[in-house]
């Protein structure tokens, strides 16, 4: 069973919207082909748990989610930026058909994140004296290496950055 509202889900929520994650996390999107909701799991099992994924906590993480990222998301995307290009884009009716685009892709995305969330008894764990920065970036990092052309150094400091101060908050 999956569950939607839950802390991962929130988490993001919060840190995506801290300045400059969204167009961060875009940009690793965009150029990388890293899934936002990998990357912000990876960051939230680091920032929140100390968990510490390894190499096949990744692959796991992206047979789990690939299906679903594939058939559901990528299309629901497609349409929505399609909207956005279409020479009426402007006109009320279809900016309105935008929105409800847009708010089906972000349901599909939550879903993601129930199916991730889902896998987390399973994956990682904290080494002894890992502290909540190290894992946090240890997992991206992991995560970019795996995504990023191997002659690119991408990193996400605006998503760490606001993780771990999320994380840390009272």
């Amino acid at each position: 069973m999956l569950q939607c509202d839950n802390p991962f889900w929130h988490f993001s929520l919060a840190v995506y919207a801290a300045p400059g994650v969204a167009a961060e996390c875009l940009a690793l999107q965009d150029t990388s082909g890293v899934d936002i909701n990998v990357l912000l799991f990876c960051t939230w099992l680091g920032a929140t748990k100390r968990s510490v994924l390894t190499a096949q906590d990744l692959a796991a993480i992206e047979v789990a989610v690939q299906p679903w990222r594939d058939t559901v998301i990528r299309p629901m995307r497609g349409v929505r930026r399609d909207i956005k290009a279409m020479p009426d884009s402007t006109n009320d009716d279809v900016a309105a058909l935008r929105r409800d685009a847009a708010a089906l892709e972000l349901r599909a995305e939550q879903i993601e994140q129930a199916m991730l969330y889902r896998l987390m008894p399973t994956l990682g764990a904290p080494p002894a004296a890992t502290t909540a920065e190290d894992a946090t970036r240890r997992n991206v990092s992991a995560l970019l290496d795996r995504r990023a052309p191997a002659s690119s150094k991408t990193s996400a400091p605006r998503l760490i950055e606001a993780a771990l101060a999320h994380a840390n908050r009272p």
